[in-house]
Order: structure tokens, then sequence, then C-alpha cells
């Protein structure tokens, strides 16, 4: 990197303050130098010449300039020429030090480090001066000392290195090909050029658009609402596309119309590329019909104007290198109701006879918006299914939807929770996961409740930008829960499975399948039969997966507990037992079977008279056994 020798200012400064005082020395002392010999006049003659010829040399000096490599990190109080070199080399690229080059590291010359970071993206742009940006800043060897302000990449200001530049190599590099209605900072192309010679300054951009489709409407006003164009990650400038005086038809009646932009200030070094990254925020109010056009995009053969360090006008374009660009309607967002892994399996909502009971979640499931446009959700209606025909609205006394962390409360009806002016964001290719609670009525109706929800009837939403209708598909619906007085818990254990085969005979093979688990009896003794079957009339009932199955069954339920007068298995309010289903199948043919638990049946009495059933999820493979093959 070359910097400026300043110390070349100082010395002139200070041969300029020995020559006056050479000469006002001479000037008071005339009379008597005139009756000196002449051999003094000749010595204070010689002395002024001296002097006069170091000032000659180090204002040629000042023309010229020293070579600095920095070759050590620099940080907050860092002090010595490489910190003057680095704060003017900061202010040739147009990173403000109120303060100048003091030499002085302090809080100036890290900001402006900082902006010259995150403008080349340096990571973390702290305005440390460290290995990275001193090999990023070493490169740059050769950069001016001018001090301008512009918004370019390269050297900014009034100098620009070199003399007379060329530019080669123009391509219009497509980026995005299609913009939504609505959409903001849409990608349209990047105009890139090879700088050679020296340095330029490009200050002028003219965009042509052509509409394709001569049928729909044509001017571009009425598509764009802004126009940007932008360098490395800084904005060069932007233009008003919805203003129609920005625009200028190229011939009456052609359809073509050029936007300019004008004062940009993009210097780009010799031997660099230029990238000029054309952008736009798309109209949301486009009319449907006129949604199918397209719009070629180009730059003229003159249409980039430069100035190079010779102050000649340089200019770049091709009218025969397009882009197109084209609209889509405005994304609303696009909701889906989905399935999530921690949906309660069936369980008992326990009530109390006297006051309204705990919160209890019953129903979990997933929003997934698949669009990147944000979603508005206004409205979600939950539908509830009684066992009895009894209405919700006598069984359930609050509800409480939580969506992403938010909370909101629901109006009850007979079938029905709706959850009105939620007002509830969903953004861009999110998904975010709603849980239903509910608290129980005093006294309640002993029922089931199963919650469901329907996508395209039961959630109201719109776009965030457009305020249209969302699309909302899925269905999800929970698990089937019990209303009672009194209840149970169950927890599932340990699930085995084995093939037995005695002696050699394969026509013997059998399987023996055990599922253990612990059932807790809540507000109530829970008194639970011995018996087991596939029909669910008492005690425990399985089901038998698989190979279509004929053959001998045996099953045998046994458990910790005590066993009451009455012969059923009795569980203390409170406590917790486990439980064994031992389940053996001797297969008319041979096949692959796995046994699932299906419900428990319980009561808090032994009669076992109005007793409750607690169904055990389908899907939870905790309480079903491997399928295995039984060679029989």
């Amino acid at each position: 990197m070359q910097i400026a020798n300043t110390n070349t200012i100082a010395k002139i400064a200070a041969v300029l303050a020995g020559l006056g005082l050479v000469a006002s020395t001479f000037a008071a002392f005339a009379p008597v130098a005139s009756a000196q010999s002449s051999t003094s006049s000749a010595d204070l003659q010689a002395q002024i010449n001296a002097l006069l010829a170091q000032i000659a040399a180090l204002q040629a000096n000042t023309g010229t300039s020293a070579a600095v490599s920095f070759d050590r990190d620099l940080t907050m109080g860092s002090t010595g020429a490489d910190v003057t070199a680095l704060q003017n080399w900061l202010i040739s690229k147009g990173f403000t030090i109120a303060a100048g080059a003091t030499g002085y590291f302090g809080a100036q010359t890290k900001a402006a480090l900082g902006a010259y970071q995150a403008s080349v993206s340096i990571s973390p742009a702290v305005g440390y001066f460290g290995p990275i940006t001193r090999a990023k800043v070493n490169a740059s060897a050769g950069t001016g000392t001018g001090t301008g302000t512009g918004t370019g990449t390269g050297s900014t200001g009034d100098s620009l290195s070199g003399g007379e530049a060329n530019l080669t190599a123009y391509n219009l590099r497509s980026e995005d090909g299609s913009g939504d209605e609505g959409e903001s900072g849409v990608d349209i192309a990047t105009a890139e050029f090879d700088v050679d010679d020296a340095d330029v300054r490009v200050e002028r951009v003219e965009l042509t658009f052509d509409a394709s489709n001569g049928a729909l409407e044509d001017r571009p006003w009425k598509y764009f609402d802004s126009i940007e164009l932008s360098a490395n990650g800084k904005k060069l400038g932007d233009v008003d596309a919805s203003d129609r005086d920005e625009w200028d038809e190229t011939t009456s009646g052609s359809d073509i119309y050029v936007i300019t932009f004008t004062g940009l200030d993009y210097v780009v070094e010799e031997g660099d590329m230029a990238e000029i990254l054309v952008s736009a925020d798309i109209s949301s109010s486009i009319d449907d019909a006129d949604l199918d056009q397209t719009f070629s995009v180009y730059v003229d053969d003159n249409g980039i104007r430069a100035v190079d360090g010779e102050g000649i006008q340089q200019y770049i374009g091709q009218d025969t290198d397009t882009v197109t660009v084209d609209f889509n309607a405005e994304d609303n967002g696009d909701l889906t109701i989905k399935s999530n892994s921690g949906d309660p399996d069936a369980s008992i909502l326990v009530g109390d006879a006297d006051d309204v009971s705990a919160e209890y979640e019953v129903f979990i499931f997933d929003i997934d918006n698949g669009s990147d446009a944000d979603t508005i959700i206004n409205d979600i209606e939950v539908g509830v299914t009684t066992g009895t025909g009894t209405s919700a609205v006598n069984i359930i006394r609050n509800a409480t939807l939580t969506v992403d962390g938010d909370e909101f409360d629901g109006d009850v009806a007979s079938t029905t929770i709706t959850f009105d002016d939620m007002d509830l964001e969903i953004s861009g290719d999110d998904r975010v996961e709603a849980v239903l609670t509910v608290e129980l009525k005093s006294g309640p109706v002993e029922t089931t409740l199963v919650f469901d929800v329907v996508g395209s009837t039961d959630v109201d939403a719109e776009g965030a930008d457009s305020g249209d209708n969302s699309a909302v598909s899925g269905t999800q619906t929970s698990s089937t829960h019990t209303v009672a007085l009194e209840g149970i818990a169950v927890e599932p254990v340990s699930t085995s499975q084995s093939v037995v085969t005695p002696g050699s005979d394969a026509t013997a093979t059998y399987g023996t399948y055990t599922i253990k688990f612990d059932v807790t009896a809540i507000e109530d003794d829970a008194f639970i039969a011995t018996t087991t079957s596939t029909t669910g009339t008492v005690g425990v009932t399985y089901s038998i997966d698989g190979t279509t199955y004929t053959g001998t069954t045996t099953a045998l339920l046994t458990s910790s507990a005590d066993t009451s007068a009455e012969g059923y298995y009795e569980v203390g309010e409170g406590d917790t037992e486990q439980f064994t289903l031992t389940v053996t199948l001797d297969p008319a043919a041979a096949g692959t079977f796995e046994v699932d638990l299906s419900s428990i049946r319980f009561n808090n009495s032994a009669s076992f008279s109005g007793s409750s059933v607690l169904t055990i999820d389908s899907n939870n493979q905790d309480y079903q056994t491997d399928p295995i093959y039984i060679a029989n």
C-alpha cells in the first residue's frame, strides 16, 4: 500500500522558516553587510541558495509516496506510523474519522475500521485490525490517499489512480427471474464488467425495460414500487419506480422505457471487476389479468457511464444482453395442519365433584407455513366430539390454545371451541406448535372427548402483506380421552417376545409375548378384573396384529397388586402397581404376529357396575411387542 510522506511537508515548513530567518537577518543588517567584505556576502548568498535547493528537493519529494506494509495487529490504544497509515487509508476509502490521521487508534478509528470490515464481509466486523483484515488491506497496495466519501468499494473521492481506463467483458447475469406481487428485495440481475489500466468512478446507469406482451399492461411503474442498485452489499442509489416521471419512453408508442440512476459514486479499482446488482420491490396492486406480463431488462450499449483518472468519460453496456423478469400472484402463505409427536396419548381426565378440575393437555398439533410469505391467523376453531352426545359446554369449563408461546382463550360451544381475533403471525417457512389445554367443570358428565382441526374449514388466515385469504390444508385428530370422577394413569414399562420350539418338532412351535405396565389410581381406589380378552368387556384387552391369525390363544394378567375378596386386582388411591400381560399364540399356520395392549377397564368398586375404560393409543409402540415369525 502507498501513503503520502507527511514528514516531507513538515520538513518544507522547517526549511521555509529557516529561509525566512536568514532573509530577515540579512535585511536588518544590510548597512553593516555593505561595509563588510564581499566574502561575507558570498557566504550569506550561499546559505540562501542551499536553502532554496533544499526546498526544491523537498517540494519534488511531495509528489512521491512511501510504501507501507502493515505487519502487526492494531487495536484500541495502539499508536505509531502504521496507525497513521491505516487512518489515512480508511479515510481514502470513504470511512470517516472526524479527528483525522492522528496516529492514535481510538473509538473513531475502531468504528471506521468496523464499517470497512462489514463492507468486505469480514466477520466479526468489530474494528480489530488482525491478520485477516491486515491481509485484505495489504492486498490493496497502491491505493491513493484521497479523502472522498463516496459509496464505492475501491478508491473514492477526487483521487483516481492511473490514467485512461478501459472497460471490457460486459455481462448481464440473471439473478431471480420472477417476483411475487408485493415482494420486497427481488434481485433481478447483476451487471458486471472488467476495469483495466486505471480506476474508474461509475456515476450513471440507465436500465431499459421492454414489455414483452403488448396485449397486457406494459407500463413498468404499474409493476415496480422501487428499483435499487448496490455493489458488494452497499447501496449505490434507488429510484421511486412507481413514479411515472422517473421513466423515459425511448420512442413514443414503443412500450420501451428507461429509468436512470445518477450521482452513484461507485469506484472500481484497476484490475477489478465491477458488479452492480439491480433489485426491486414489486407492486402489491398488479391486476390479476396483467400478472402474465414479462419485461426484458437490459443496459444499452452506452448505458453505464464512468470517469477515469484522466477525467475521460468511459461507457459500457450491451443492449442484446438481456434478462427477463415476470410476476406471480402475491403469496399469502400456505398453511398445513400437521401431526406433532408430542400429542398426548389417550388418558383419563379426572374431574372433581365440587370444583373445577386441574388443567389437562389434550391435543397437540403443528401449523406449518410452507411458503416464504408471512401469514396472519385470525381464528381457529377446534371441533369437539363427545361419546354420549353430551354438549361440550356442559363438560369443559375453560380452554386455552398456546401457539408458539402465545396463549389464547377459547369460547366453548356444544361441539366447538373457538379462538377468535388471534392476530397470530406465522413467519414464512416456519413451523409452530399448538397445544390445547382444558379444565373440566365441577361434577362433569362421564364421557369421552375427541378434538380435531380441519384446516380448510377451521382456520381463517390471510397474507401478512396482501390481506388476501391464505390456503390452509391438513386435518389432525386427538386421541380419545375419558372424562371420569376418578381414574387411573398408565405408564409403559417393557415389552418382550420369543419363539419356543419344544424338541425338534416345528409343528409344536409357539410364541410368547409379554407387555408390562404400571397403573396408578387417581382420586379413588381402582379395581381391575384379572380377566383378559380381545373384546374389551372386562379387565385387560389386547389385539393380535400381523398375518391373519387362527389357532390357540392363552392370556394371563398378573400384578403386584393385592386381590380383593371379589377376585379383582385392587390399586389403592395414589398407589402404583405393576401389571404383566402374557399372551401365548399357537397358530394353525405359520405367520408373523405381534401383540398390542388395547384397553384397561376399571372401577372404584369391585362391582364393575358403570365401569370406565382407558383406551390405549394404537399408535403408541411402547405398548406393542415386536413382530416375530412363528413357523408352524
